[in-house]
C-alpha cells in the first residue's frame, strides 16, 4: 500500500533508502513512531530480550526485510500467516512448559520462528541453511551476542528434518508442525497452498515426492513435546493418513 510516499510492509510504514540484504530498508522517523503490527512487536521484544543493541530504526528495518521475504511471489503457505500461526502455537507450547522461562529461552525460539523460512525457494534443497546464515548475519548486525545467533541458527536448521535433540528444538519443531493437527478443512487448505508453491511440478512428480514425506512422518512420533503428542498427534495422524490415501 502506498500513501504520500510511505509504504506499509508487514504492518510497518516505511520509506525508501538504505538496503539490507538487497532489500530497501530505510525507515523514516514517522515509521518508528506509528503503531506496529503484533508480529513486529513480538519480533522486537524478542530482539531486545536477546540483547540487541541496535536502535529502534534498525530493528524495524530487520522486521521489514523479513516481512518482504515472506511476501515474495510464489509463496502461498510459507508466508507471514505461517509465522503468525507458528508464533501462536509456540505460545501454547511455552505455556504448557513447567520449567522457568530462563531455561526455555523463549526469545530465541521466537526469533527462530521468524527466520526459519526467511529463505524459501522450493527448487532448492538448502533453504534452512541459507535461512540460518541470514539469521546469524542479521542478529550480529543488530548487536545480539554471537551465542544468540548460533542458537537461532541451530533451531532453524532443526526444522529441516524436524528431529529434536534438545528441548528448544522440540518447541520450535512442534510449533512448525502445528498445521498437521488442524481440522480437516484447514489441513486441506494447507496442502493446497503447499501444492501451489510446487506448481512447477507435474502431478505425478508431486505425488512421488509427497507420499514418501507423509510416510516418513507417520513412521514415528510426529511431535517431540508431551503436550503436543497428547493434544495434536491423534488428529495430525488422521490428516496425514487421509492425504496419503488420496495420493495412492
Amino acid at each position: 500500500m502506498v500513501r504520500e510516499g510511505v509504504r506499509v510492509v508487514g504492518g510497518v510504514r516505511v520509506g525508501g533508502g538504505l538496503r539490507v540484504g538487497g532489500n530497501v530498508s530505510h525507515v523514516s522517523e514517522a515509521a518508528v513512531a506509528v503503531p506496529r503490527s503484533p508480529l513486529a512487536r513480538v519480533f522486537d521484544d524478542a530482539l531486545l530480550t536477546a540483547g540487541a543493541r541496535a536502535d529502534v530504526g534498525d530493528r524495524v528495518v530487520a522486521f521489514v526485510d523479513l516481512a518482504r521475504r515472506h511476501q515474495e511471489p510464489g509463496r502461498h503457505y510459507h508466508t507471514l500467516r505461517h509465522v503468525a500461526e507458528m508464533s501462536a502455537a509456540l505460545r501454547v507450547l511455552l505455556a504448557a512448559e513447567r520449567r522457568p522461562p530462563a531455561e526455555r529461552a523463549a526469545h530465541v525460539c521466537v526469533l527462530a520462528v521468524y527466520f526459519h523460512d526467511a529463505v524459501y525457494q522450493p527448487r532448492l534443497a538448502d533453504n534452512e541453511q541459507r535461512s540460518a546464515e541470514l539469521a546469524i548475519d542479521v542478529l550480529a548486525r543488530l548487536g545480539c551476542p554471537a551465542a544468540i545467533g548460533a542458537a537461532v541458527a541451530r533451531l532453524v536448521l532443526a526444522t529441516a528434518s524436524h528431529r529434536s535433540s534438545r528441548d528448544d528444538e522440540a518447541l520450535v519443531n512442534d510449533a512448525d508442525l502445528r498445521v498437521l493437527a488442524r481440522p480437516p478443512a484447514a489441513y486441506d487448505r494447507y496442502v493446497r497452498r503447499v501444492r501451489r508453491e510446487y506448481g512447477w511440478l507435474g502431478e505425478q512428480a508431486w505425488r512421488e515426492g509427497r507420499a514418501p514425506l507423509l510416510r516418513g512422518l507417520l513412521d514415528g512420533p510426529l511431535y517431540a513435546t508431551a503436550w503436543a503428542r497428547r493434544n495434536w498427534e491423534p488428529l495430525a495422524r488422521l490428516n496425514l493418513a487421509r492425504e496419503l490415501h488420496a495420493l495412492d
